[in-house]
């Protein structure tokens, strides 16, 4: 059975509103030790990426028409002709260049519901 973390915690809570697995109530030290080991794993596994509204909606667009590779290399040479057919990133010109930017957008490339939207 495959749960993102949000539906883990709803999981657990519907488990801990009517006293199962198995018949058992869980004490509220015992829910509060598993939502935070719950929150520790979504940072670890699921972080949000913060982007503004005008980034995700490119972002997307991106990721419907092309390719991860397509779009990194767009962001990191947007004057390249061989590129200037793709749509423009400049919402993205604050965005920096790093190995650790470059995984973050990775990681919503491969879940966008990690894409938290902020405001600009």
């Amino acid at each position: 059975m495959e749960y993102t973390f949000d539906e883990a915690v709803n999981s657990f809570q519907k488990a801990c509103e009517y006293g199962k697995p198995k018949n058992k109530t869980f004490g509220s030290e015992q829910i509060q030790v598993a939502n935070a080991i719950i929150e520790l794993l979504r940072k670890e596994y699921a972080p949000t990426v913060e982007m503004t509204q005008q980034q995700k909606d490119v972002f997307l667009l991106y990721k419907k028409m092309t390719w991860f590779d397509l779009f990194l290399s767009k962001l990191n040479e947007p004057d390249n002709r061989e590129l200037s057919t793709l749509p423009n990133l400049s919402s993205f010109d604050n965005w920096g260049v790093s190995k650790e930017r470059e995984n973050e957008l990775m990681q919503a490339w491969l879940h966008p519901e990690t894409i938290k939207v902020i405001d600009e």
